[in-house]
């Protein structure tokens, strides 16, 4: 049980910043990006209350099933269930990166969406691929430091683990 309770202090504690400048340069990022992925881009992907799409709760939009099964093997097998992955992953990950809630992990999972959108989406050479790559450089920033001073994992790992 002690190595499990290491195990999450260590994976939920962020880099620990001195200041109040630097966690607020840590907050204001994850905040911006989490209000983006949740409220912007999830809403005409999945149906959540703020959706305006006309979707029931959590279910998926039928034009973002078909680009997905565009995407080849493996997704072709199981649109649905990958569309919803990214779906709920833009929106619950995008809460959870609010308030500053097993962030790292969260990366890891935007991390990976972001990876497939860019490997196997077709791309027109427009600039619709920035706010994915810039998606994918923030997950990675966030992998590496955690949530930051102000946000529940610090308080969770410090007080709670």
């Amino acid at each position: 049980m002690v190595r499990v309770r290491q195990f999450f202090k260590k994976i939920l504690k962020p880099y620990e910043v001195q200041g109040i400048l630097p966690n607020i340069l840590l907050l204001l990022p994850r905040v911006i990006m989490g209000c983006l992925l949740t409220f912007i881009f999830s809403k005409e992907l999945l149906g959540t209350p703020w959706a305006d799409e006309g979707l029931e709760l959590l279910q998926v939009a039928p034009w973002f099933v078909e680009k997905v099964s565009n995407f080849g093997i493996p997704f072709s097998l199981m649109p649905k269930t990958f569309a919803w992955s990214a779906g709920y992953t833009t929106a619950m990950g995008g809460i959870l990166l609010i308030m500053g809630a097993n962030t790292r992990i969260t990366a890891f999972f935007i991390i990976c969406m972001m990876l497939i959108t860019i490997l196997f989406r077709s791309w027109d050479g427009s600039w619709d691929i920035l706010p994915v790559f810039s998606f994918f450089c923030f997950g990675l920033f966030f992998l590496g430091f955690g949530a930051g001073k102000y946000s529940f994992d610090y308080y969770f790992s410090r007080y709670v683990l």
